[in-house]
């Protein structure tokens, strides 16, 4: 449970450390944090940490799981809070832009 807490407290530190790795496959990427995290009513034991990886680079549902494994070795854990989700940008400017709020846009 404290490593779970850990990701909670420093969640900015590590999406930056997401989108920076992220960058050097997907130069285009950003990396949006929405949800209870940013809300701040967040439940440790219960809560993810969403977080929308934004590039024109994203493709279909193996290569978005084969992220998952590459993200979570960046976090050197296989068991972390963050749910990952996928979006390229003409998608997020039309939709999830506008859905996603409160939000904190990472880009690196």
């Amino acid at each position: 449970m404290a490593e779970r807490i850990e990701y909670f407290k420093n969640w900015r530190k590590y999406a930056e450390e997401i989108c920076i790795s992220l960058k050097k496959i997907l130069p285009d990427v950003m990396v949006v944090v929405f949800g209870s995290v940013i809300r701040g009513d967040y439940v440790p034991s219960l809560s993810d940490i969403d977080v929308l990886v934004v590039s024109n680079n994203v493709g279909d549902i193996i290569w978005q799981a084969k992220m998952n494994l590459y993200i979570n070795s960046i976090l050197k854990s296989d068991v972390t809070p963050f749910e990952f989700h996928y979006s390229n940008w003409e998608d997020y400017e039309e939709f999830y832009k506008k859905f996603f709020n409160p939000k904190i846009e990472i880009r690196c």
